[in-house]
C-alpha cells in the first residue's frame, strides 16, 4: 500500500524544489513520487491519505561528526581551548566503560531525533558497534564506528588498535541486512596515531569497503604539533600516507590552507563542519566557502555534548551563516540555501550515502521532518528556507519519519520508551554525582 503525505509545504532540498500544496508518496521505506500535489501521476494502488495541516516537511537532517558515548558528561568543563579543555576532561571521560557509552548513546540519540536529525556519523573509542545498535532501536540512521589512537601518543590512552576493528567486524556482522546501520574505520587524529597505525587503520578499510573518518585541522597547535614533527600540515600529510580519497570524512579543517584545500579537492575527501564546537574551545572557524568553492563538500556536525552542551543543527545551520558573516564582514558570503544544503544533501554527500539520503525525490529512502512554522505574511519559498535557518529549532518538530516509518511524533519517540530510559539513566549516575 501507498502512503501519502499531502497539504504540505514541501522543501525537497533539490534546487528549486518548494512547492506550497506539495504531497509526498512513499511505499514502504521509499519515495516513489514528490512535488505538487496537483501533478502527481494516477496510482493504480490503494492509498493512505494523511493531511498535514500546511506543515513543512524538509528532509531528515545529516549530522556529520558526533561523540554519542560521551552525552552523560555534559557541561563538565566548559572552559579552555581544545588541548586544556581536552585534558580537563580526561580524568572524567578516559575510563568511560562501553556501558556508559550506550548510555550516552542513549540520550544522545533521543534528542538528535528530537531535533529532526535522522542520521548521524558517529566516532567512539570503544564499542564500535553500540552506537549504530541503538540508532537501529530508535529508528535512526547511523555511519559509525571507533577511532583508533596510539596510547604512546595521547595521554590518558588505552590500545584500542586492534580492538576496533574486531569490534566494527562483529559490529557488520551483527547488522547485515539493517539498511539503517553503516560503518567506517578511523583514527582519533594525525597527532595523536603513528604514520603507521593509520596506514593499518586505511588498509582495513580499504579491504572491508569502508570509509575513513579523522580529525584534521582542528586546532591552530595541532597544525604546529605536526609541522613540528613531519615538516608538514596536518592535512599534506595524510595525504603523503594515502588515507585521503573520496571515501574520507575529515571533522574540523579548521586550519587549512590553500594548498591543503586543494589536496581536499583532488582526492575528493569530504568535511564534517563544527561551528559551535570550534567556537567553544576557541579552535576558530572553518574556511567554509573556500572550501565549497574549491569542489569540497562540506557537512554540518554537532561534535559532543562535551564541546557543545546541544544537539541541534538548526544551531549549526544558523551559525554556519552568521560566524562567516561576523568574520568576513560580508553579508553575502553564505547564505540560507548554503547552509541548508550542507545540512541534508551536502552531508549525505559527506557521507557518502547521497545516493539514498539527503532529499526529497523519487527513489530514495523516505528520511524526512515534519516543522510546524508559520509566518504572519504567509509561506513562500524565501520565507520558509530563512525560518529553517534563522528562526526554527527543535521546539518546531512534530514528526521525523525514516525509511518510511514515523519514529517520532506530536512529542514523543515511537519505538522505545524514553522516559523509562532517562529514569534508568538518571538512577544509575544519582550516586555517582
Amino acid at each position: 500500500m501507498l502512503t501519502l503525505l499531502y497539504n504540505a509545504f514541501l522543501c525537497t532540498g533539490l534546487p528549486g524544489g518548494f512547492h506550497p500544496d506539495g504531497a509526498v508518496l512513499i511505499h514502504r521505506s521509499k519515495v516513489v513520487w514528490a512535488g505538487p500535489l496537483a501533478e502527481m501521476p494516477p496510482q493504480a494502488e490503494h492509498i493512505a491519505r494523511r493531511d498535514l495541516g500546511g506543515r513543512v516537511v524538509i528532509p531528515g537532517l545529516i549530522n556529520t561528526h558526533a561523540h554519542g558515548g560521551l552525552s552523560t558528561h555534559r557541561g563538565c568543563c566548559d572552559e579552555g581551548n581544545l588541548f586544556e579543555w581536552a585534558a580537563t576532561l580526561a580524568p572524567q571521560t578516559s575510563h568511560l566503560t562501553v556501558e556508559d557509552n550506550q548510555r550516552g548513546c542513549y540520550l544522545a540519540i533521543m534528542d538528535m531525533v528530537r531535533n529532526g536529525i535522522t542520521t548521524a556519523c558517529d566516532c567512539t573509542r570503544y564499542g564500535a558497534g553500540v552506537f549504530a545498535s541503538v540508532a537501529s532501536e530508535i529508528g535512526m540512521r547511523s555511519l559509525s564506528g571507533a577511532l583508533a589512537n596510539s596510547p604512546e601518543l595521547r595521554r590518558n590512552g588505552r590500545p584500542n588498535w586492534p580492538l576496533a576493528l574486531e569490534e566494527t567486524m562483529e559490529a557488520i556482522e551483527m547488522h547485515r541486512g539493517n539498511g539503517l546501520a553503516r560503518f567506517y574505520l578511523g583514527g582519533h587524529s594525525p597527532y595523536s596515531c603513528t604514520p603507521s597505525l593509520l596506514k593499518d587503520v586505511k588498509r582495513e578499510a580499504d579491504r572491508l569497503d569502508l570509509p575513513f573518518v579523522i580529525h584534521v585541522a582542528e586546532n591552530r597547535r595541532e597544525n604546529e604539533i605536526v609541522m613540528e614533527q613531519y615538516g608538514q600540515s596536518p592535512t599534506a600529510w595524510l595525504n603523503g600516507l594515502g588515507v585521503l580519497d573520496s571515501r574520507a570524512v575529515l571533522a574540523h579543517c579548521v586550519w587549512v590552507d590553500e594548498n591543503d584545500m586543494d589536496i581536499l579537492a583532488r582526492t575528493g575527501a569530504g568535511v564534517a563542519h563544527n561551528p559551535a564546537s570550534n567556537a567553544k574551545l576557541a579552535s576558530g572557524i572553518a574556511p567554509v566557502p573556500e572550501l565549497r568553492r574549491c569542489g569540497v563538500p562540506v557537512g554540518l556536525g554537532t561534535d559532543s555534548t562535551l564541546s557543545n552542551n546541544c544537539l541541534d543543527l538548526f544551531q549549526e545551520m544558523k551559525l554556519s551563516v552568521l560566524l562567516q558573516r561576523a568574520t568576513s564582514l560580508d553579508g553575502r558570503i553564505m547564505g540560507a540555501r548554503d547552509a541548508f544544503t550542507m545540512a541534508t544533501l551536502e552531508g549525505a554527500r559527506v557521507l557518502n550515502w547521497d545516493a539514498e539520503i539527503g532529499s526529497i525525490e523519487t527513489g530514495k529512502e523516505a528520511d524526512l521532518v515534519v516543522l510546524d512554522v508559520s509566518h504572519p505574511l504567509g509561506l513562500t519559498a524565501e520565507r520558509v528556507l530563512s525560518d529553517i535557518v534563522y528562526h526554527a529549532g527543535p521546539q518546531h518538530v512534530r514528526g521525523v519519519m525514516v525509511a518510511g516509518r514515523m519514529i517520532f511524533e506530536d512529542g514523543r519517540l515511537l519505538n522505545v520508551d524514553e522516559p523509562a530510559i532517562r529514569r534508568s539513566i538518571h538512577e544509575h549516575y544519582r550516586h555517582q554525582a
